[in-house]
């Protein structure tokens, strides 16, 4: 292919420049398409979910869909044949760690209520709150919502 050939091919009909299409110095591996790496977005949304899942652990109820989320994502990031990228990897851990942790505080949560109802200032305080909140002490909203009773 001569200089004069090349020039052609780089130039529209209408003249204007192909900048595209440059060709340069007659190879094609200058011209490769870029791509992002598959699973990109499963891969933050993994971290993202994962941390999110830690940090609302305390929560308990909403700690752990986060943390399912977080681990689905990064598993639609494994590829057969292919090591897990390390933000996948921070992903599953953080969302481990975080339903862990909601696990564990709503079980230490409702094994500690009957004990802490028995204290006086704590019942007060969730009396007052109850009754702010739904117009009723809370022994009522126990039996009226739940059929549970503390006596």
């Amino acid at each position: 292919m001569d200089f004069n050939q090349n020039q052609r091919n780089q130039q529209n009909n209408d003249g204007s420049w192909d900048r595209w299409n440059s060709n340069a110095s007659n190879s094609s591996y200058y011209n490769q398409p870029t791509h992002r790496p598959y699973g990109q977005a499963f891969t933050i949304a993994s971290g993202i979910c994962g941390l999110m899942s830690v940090t609302a652990c305390c929560t308990g109820i909403l700690s752990l869909p986060l943390g399912a989320l977080g681990i689905l994502f990064a598993a639609l990031t494994y590829r057969k044949g292919k090591k897990m990228n390390s933000a996948s990897l921070v992903g599953v851990v953080s969302s481990c760690v975080g339903i862990i942790s909601a696990v564990i505080i709503t079980i230490n949560t409702f094994t500690m209520l009957p004990a802490l109802m028995e204290n006086e200032s704590f019942r007060y305080q969730l009396d007052t709150m109850t009754q702010q909140m739904y117009g009723m002490d809370f022994q009522t909203f126990m039996e009226e919502f739940y059929g549970y009773s503390f006596e």
